[in-house]
Formats: structure tokens, sequence, C-alpha cells
């Protein structure tokens, strides 16, 4: 863990040295300009064997000759250079560093010896690194500008702080024209010893701080980023995070761009939405999401209602609003009564509401908006227009919509059908007002939405999770179980791991012949089914190794004869013995699983089953453990949730059982986690309402058994 006062020396240093500065070196000469244009009231040298003055800073050839030792040094040479000066600048007691350059870890074996030798000496010293392979950072209301890149001349203080990966996306943010402003804003680069949520655990100790925001390729630390992320909403502060590397050849980049691993996207995807965390996909997305939550006034329904001045602009706001999940509820009668009076005689009156008519605007568009801001239907109102630049309407809008904010408390915004050829002077005019100009219908209104769900995120009610069984019970007998294993777990002995955390499995024996299979049929009644068991026969209905609803003594004997047959044209194939099993009625197949995944841990997943699911691919994921209201939510979030409800000739289902099975299981997964890589129940068959829900089949995969 590093503390605010660790991070002191980095991010509001009392003294730096700028490693590298010359007249002829742009990128440090910068750092030095930097510091002298925005009031850096600090110290600062340069240090180069020259000798020569940088931008009215004195130069030093050597480590030796600094007349003190600095606080913090950014550096920009070659890594073998860096690493030389690094030592020498920590045996002074260098308490933080930048290092700009490139060239360490992303660039190959050399880079990673070298970045790897500077963070044990780092972490050995406790000395704060941010890098290398960064554009450094800026804590503007202190001056502190340690960056060799142009910032722009408004460079301001404000409440976001930003973490970001790429280079490239800290100078856009830093020179946004959107009004979002940055407590601190910091290019984390190849983090090679502090992350993204150091940075950001560091900043919640700031009370100035309102809004994180991150753009990752990687989270390095899953479950202490979500620790941060937990902290951050004891706050009240978002957390607005843009993840890249969601395609392979994402991952591949981003894998060779900072040497760090990307994780599953759907796995990220679903947990960041598991704890609160907005997850947005483009920059422009992440300006529209950040300024909406920084206007303060946060909506916990999807209800908009929208003033426009186009007909066809009001269908493509239909069609995207419906697309990121808003509703256009029907305006209350006494605002449709209210419209009517205001409105040209010809001018539907409807949600989204084109008011132009006639063209008088200047009175029609203030009286529509107020209507909207009554109706007890409507919880944000918009103005979606263009604000077309050089216009009499652009400023007639925005006096119109600064009215609004006076007169109602309710969400509000300007949504843009178009992100350029804005009016500037009547935009920056609603912003400076805190009213949310945002630009784009897409990223508009989805910013609306997402902002929605995460309030509604905020007000909804976590249980408090309890296992089903004592976790240490659990954990012993898992031990015990697995100590001796073979590394896949076929279904018999996978079910039986199950039944710990109290699913429900049918009544079932394993068998060797025949002669016992008809007894354990006759013992656990007919019908019945018989599934040849081993390591290979993951998938048994596609070798024809499972044979279901077995009435009698004759229908299991024919079907023992035909398995047998069938498994002995297949002499690669191990099988183990034979498993009779009480057959269970038909019903919804689900999938219920678990995997190791390398940023979060265990991770439950839970989706529509049976053969089908690799191509349907409708699965959700938590970080295990879940509650059962947690679980219910996976499955209202599956394409396939209708399914439930009944569909056609099929009944309703048993989605609490459902949700429970799927509880449990996140237990047993939470229990094995460093005992399994994986272990899934396929299918889970939940029944009618009331009915309960079965596992059939199963598989346990465990860890470190490839030898046994």
């Amino acid at each position: 863990m590093v503390t605010w006062n660790r991070l002191e020396p980095l991010l509001r240093p009392r003294s730096v040295v700028v490693v590298g500065a010359s007249p002829r070196r742009r990128m440090a000469r910068t750092v030095l300009a930097n510091l002298r244009r925005f009031g850096f009231t600090g110290t600062a040298w340069a240090l180069h064997p020259s000798g020569e003055p940088v931008e009215g800073y004195a130069c030093y050839r050597t480590v030796d000759e600094l007349p003190e030792t600095p606080e913090c040094a950014v550096i920009a040479l070659s890594p073998e250079n860096t690493l030389q000066v690094f030592r020498q600048l920590v045996e002074r007691g260098l308490q933080a560093a930048v290092i700009l350059g490139s060239g360490f870890g992303e660039a190959g074996p050399e880079g990673q010896r070298i970045q790897c030798e500077i963070a044990e000496l780092a972490r050995a010293r406790r000395v704060m690194v941010c890098g290398p392979n960064c554009l450094g950072l800026v804590t503007p209301d202190a001056g502190v500008t340690l960056t060799g890149y142009h910032l722009p001349g408004d460079l301001a203080p404000g409440p976001v702080v930003g973490v970001v990966h790429s280079g490239s996306v800290f100078w856009a943010l830093v020179h946004n024209t959107r009004g979002i402003r940055f407590r601190y804003l910091i290019s984390s680069g190849n983090e090679a010893v502090l992350t993204a949520a150091d940075y950001l655990e560091a900043a919640l100790a700031d009370p100035e701080v309102r809004l994180l925001v991150a753009f990752l390729e990687a989270v390095r630390d899953g479950e202490r980023f979500l620790e941060i992320v937990q902290a951050a909403h004891a706050r009240s502060i978002p957390v607005v995070v843009l993840k890249v590397g969601r395609s392979e050849l994402g991952r591949s980049a981003a894998l060779a761009h900072t040497g760090a691993l990307a994780g599953s996207d759907e796995v990220f995807r679903d947990v960041m939405a598991q704890h609160g965390v907005i997850r947005v996909d483009t920059i422009d997305e992440l300006y529209d999401t950040a300024e909406f939550l920084l206007a303060g006034r946060w909506p916990t329904s999807r209800r908009v209602g929208v003033v426009t001045d186009s007909g066809g602009e009001k269908t493509l706001i239909l069609d995207w609003g419906e697309r990121v999940g808003l509703e256009f509820p029907e305006f209350a009668a006494q605002t449709s009564a209210r419209l009517r009076q205001i409105l040209a005689p010809y001018v539907p009156v409807s949600n989204p509401l084109d008011a132009w008519g006639a063209g008088n605007f200047e009175d029609v568009y203030p009286a529509a908006l107020a209507a909207l801001a009554d109706d007890p239907n409507i919880e944000t109102v918009v103005l979606g227009t263009d604000m077309v630049r050089d216009t009499e309407e652009a400023r007639l809008y925005a006096e119109a919509v600064l009215s609004l904010a006076r007169r109602t408390t309710k969400p509000i915004a300007v949504v843009t059908n178009q992100a350029t050829g804005l009016d500037e002077a009547a935009v920056q005019g609603l912003r400076a007002a805190g009213i949310p100009v945002l630009q784009g219908t897409e990223y508009g209104y989805r910013a609306i939405a997402r902002v929605a769900a995460y309030n509604r995120w905020r007000a909804s009610e976590r249980p408090s999770l309890s296992p089903p069984v004592p976790l240490a019970e659990l954990r012993r007998e898992l031990e015990r179980q697995l100590g001796h294993r073979p590394r896949v777990l076929a279904e018999f002995e996978a079910k039986q791991l199950f039944a710990l955390v109290g699913l429900r499995i049918p009544r079932e024996k394993l068998v060797l012949t025949l002669d016992e299979a008809i007894a354990a049929a006759e013992e656990i009644g007919y019908p019945v089914v018989l599934k040849a068991q081993g390591p290979d026969l993951l998938h048994k209905s596609d070798l024809g190794a499972v044979r279901l609803h077995l009435a009698d003594r004759e229908a299991l004997t024919r079907a023992w004869s035909e398995m047998n047959a069938a498994l002995q044209a297949l002499p690669s194939l191990t099988v183990s013995g034979f498993l009779v099993q009480q057959q269970v009625p038909s019903g919804l197949e689900l999938i219920v699983g678990c995997h190791r995944d390398p940023t979060f841990g265990m991770v439950v997943s839970a989706g529509l089953g049976g053969e089908l699911v690799e191509i349907l691919r409708d699965v959700v994921y938590r970080r295990a453990p879940v509650s059962p209201c947690e679980a219910a939510a996976m499955l209202a979030s599956l394409r396939a949730t209708r399914l439930f409800e009944g569909y056609r000739r099929f009944p309703p289902r048993d989605r609490e059982a459902a949700a429970d099975a799927i509880a449990r299981f996140s237990w047993f997964a939470l229990a094995a986690a460093d005992l399994i890589e994986a272990a899934e129940a396929n299918p889970l068959i939940v029944l009618e309402a009331g009915g309960g829900a079965w596992v059939v089949d199963g598989l346990v995969i465990v860890r470190g058994a490839e030898g046994r």
C-alpha cells in the first residue's frame, strides 16, 4: 500500500532535478520550461555534462555537484544511462522519480533487465517511480508540470484525477476543451514501481478530488484495484474506466506496448459492472460521461424527456436512445395539455418533442423545457440540438437552458447531434454555469444512460455475503479431497465436490459391469440415465457416451451394449466406468462455471448451457463469491432471461433456485481458489417454478496436477 505521504514527493515535490536537460535536448528542456511557465515555486535544477544553464535554471555536471538532494528527479536519458544516474541519485537520498524515456520493459530482454533493476532498487529504498516509458505528470494547482511535452496555456486545477497508460491519451486529456480540469493527471507508462492503483489510492486522501478516470491497457492488481474502487464509492466518487485490449490484436498490442497481459474483456466488463465502475468505450465518451458526472445532477432512472428542433434528428435520438437503453416515456396528461397551448396546432406532442413549428423558438423552447421539467414521468431533461456556430438560435437555446437550470433541480443536459461546428460562446457559457454540453448523439445519450446505471447501483441494496456452509470446513474438505486427484475430475467426482455447498445432484452410482448397472438402476428407480466416465469424455453426447430416459431393464441393457460398441470403436479413449443416474425432468439448461482470471482471481460465470453454449456465448461473469441477489442480476442480464418467465410452449422456470445454485457454486469457487483452475456444472437443469434446479453433469480441472 502506498500512502499519500509517500507519494507527495512525486506529485507535489518541493525540489526537482531534470536529468539530461540542455539547451539542445528538447524533452528535458521542455520540463524546465513548463515548470517556469506554470509557476513552480520549489527549487529546480538541470543536470547535464555540459553544465549550460537551461530555461534560466542552473545546470550541474554530476550528481555529486548538486547543492542539495532533490526530492524528485525527472530523467530523460537512454535506459542504461537512466539506471546509472538513478543509482547515484538514490544513494543521495532521492525520494521520487519520473522516468520519461522508452526502451525499457516494453522493448525486449535488455530493456526488461534494466527496468527490473530500477524497480528492485526503488522498492528496496522506498523511492516512488512514475514510468518508465511515460509522459510524466501534472499537478496544476502546485505548478508541478513534470512532462517533456507542450502544455496548454489554460492549464488549470480541477477535481478530476486521471491515470493513463498511454502518453498520447495523457496529452489529449491535458489539452481537452471540455472544461474537464485535473487535480492530478499521470501518465503511468510501464508501471515498473507504482501502478494505477497506487495513484488512485493516494488521490482518494485529497478532499478536493471528485472524480477518478483511467485509461488502462491492463490492471496489474485486480483485487487491490477493486478495494480502491470500494473506497471511492465510500466517498461518493465515481470511477470511469476506458479499458483497451478487447480484440486478440488489441491484446497483442497491449503486451508489446507496456509488457502487461490484458485479461478477458468479458470478465473485465462484468466485474466492473459488479463493482459500480463506469466503463466507457472511447475518449469522446469519457469526456461526455465525465462532464455529465461533474455537473452533479445524477439521474437514477433512464426516463428522459427531449426537446429538439428537427424531425429527422428526433428519429436519430430515438434510434440511439433505444440502443443505449434510455426510455422516452409518454408525457403526463397535464404536460401534454400544457404543451398543446404552447405549440403550433400542427406540431405533434410526443417524446422526443420537435418543438420548432413556426420557428418562434425564443418563446416556445423555454416554455417547452419548463413543461418537461415539471412532468413527473420525466427525470432527465435534454435539449437535443446542434448549437450551430454563429447563429442566433444557439444563443437563445443557451439562454433557455440557463433559465431551466434555475427553476429545476432535475438532471439537465444539452446533447448535440454533432461533435463539431458548435457555437463556442454559447457552449462555454453553459459549461461555466455547470450545465453539461454533450457532443454527439451516441456518446451524449450513452453518457446519460451510464450515469443513471451507476446511480442506480449506488442506491441498490447489496446484501452481506454469507457462505452456505462454514468456509473453513469447506476449505479443509476440499483440500482433503483434491490432494491426490488427477488433473481432470470427471462428472461423478466433480459433482461430489459441488454437493459440499448444497448443490442438488441426482441419485447416481458408479459401476463397472452391466449387472452392477442393473442393480443400481433398480435401487435408484427407473427411468435412469447411463453415461460413460473417463478423463477424455468431456463431451459425452458427441461420442455416443450418454443415453437418456431408460425406462426399464431391457432399455438399459440395450443402451449398455450400444454404448460399449461405440466406445470400442474409439480405442484412444480411456473409460474408467459408467454412471447410472436418476433421470431428471427436462428443463432450461444453464451453465454455471468458474475459472482463474489473471486479473481478478476466481470468477464465476453463468449462462445459457447445453451443447450450444460456445456458439451462443450468452454468458455473464462476476468475481466470486456472489449473493443470491447478485446471481439473480446475472440471470436478468442474459439475453435468454425471458425464458425464465415462460415463452410459447415453455413454462416459467425457477429463477430463485437457479440464483441460489449460482451463489452456492460461487462459494465453492472461492474456497477452491488456489486448488483448481476451473470447474463447471453443465447443464444445471432449471425446472418449472418451484421445482428447483439440478446439476446433472460437471467437471473440475485441478491446479498443479499435471503429473498425477
